[in-house]
């Protein structure tokens, strides 16, 4: 599996998405800090559980799966005497793999803003906390995002994740029946953590949101989904390498 992810990881060297892993945490701290500096905390979280996430998912499995398109339509990687599933897992690893990184450059241009602006300094082991959560939150979206992807296309996955980030994330967060929708997890485990409402605004505190017990359930969603889902697309990967 390492082999597979090197490989993967060296054929995407010239390509868009290493970028993806500084370009979004900073476009999306750009963002917030210019929107609302006093709310900057929550507000950079909010943003990023509900639009900048679902967006460099998306792109980065966009951007991957179109990068082998053009290698006469797959066949290299079909041809090639590997096992087809351990490749699929190798990309959703690898992608897993730069989410995390891009994690770790968010919290550290947090932790720089946090040295000139003591309000978000203040905050910062519960951004660790939410960082960490809406990482393990979002994995199942990435072997999602690799087969729309692959099914239709780079243009329907950004669409598609992002609409359903959207109306399928913000709507159903504030409700008891969030745990039913996938891309409200993150959403949801941002109230008990930082005390904000799912649509950024703060929460009182005799809201019900802020209760803390969601965020148990929203981890074992989280990953029996990343595993259920991971697994019957590497088994569609597969059986596209059989009929080539």
């Amino acid at each position: 599996m390492i082999q597979y992810m090197q490989a993967e990881h060296l054929t995407s060297k010239r390509t868009f998405i290493r970028k993806l892993i500084i370009l979004i945490p900073l476009l999306n701290t750009a963002f917030s800090f210019l929107l609302n500096t006093a709310y900057f905390m929550t507000g950079t979280f909010n943003w990023w559980a509900v639009i900048f996430m679902p967006l460099m998912i998306a792109l980065m499995c966009g951007l991957s799966v179109k990068k082998e398109k053009k290698s006469a339509n797959d066949r290299a990687v079909y041809s090639l005497p590997a096992d087809l599933k351990s490749i699929w897992f190798s990309k959703i690893s690898l992608i897993a793999l730069y989410s995390l990184l891009s994690q770790i450059v968010f919290l550290v241009i947090v932790f720089l803003l946090g040295l000139v602006f003591p309000a978000i300094a203040a905050v910062q082991l519960k951004g660790i906390e939410a960082s960490s959560l809406l990482w393990l939150s979002t994995l199942w979206e990435i072997p999602f995002c690799l087969w729309i992807a692959r099914q239709f296309g780079f243009t329907a996955v950004i669409l598609i994740n992002m609409i359903a980030a959207f109306v399928l994330g913000i709507v159903p967060a504030s409700g008891s029946l969030w745990w039913l929708s996938p891309w409200s997890w993150s959403v949801r485990m941002m109230s008990p953590i930082l005390g904000i409402h799912p649509n950024g605004i703060p929460l009182p505190a005799n809201s019900g949101l802020l209760n803390g017990n969601v965020i148990i359930l929203a981890i074992i969603l989280s990953i029996l989904s990343f595993i259920a889902i991971s697994f019957v697309s590497a088994v569609s990967f597969a059986k596209g390498g059989n009929r080539s």
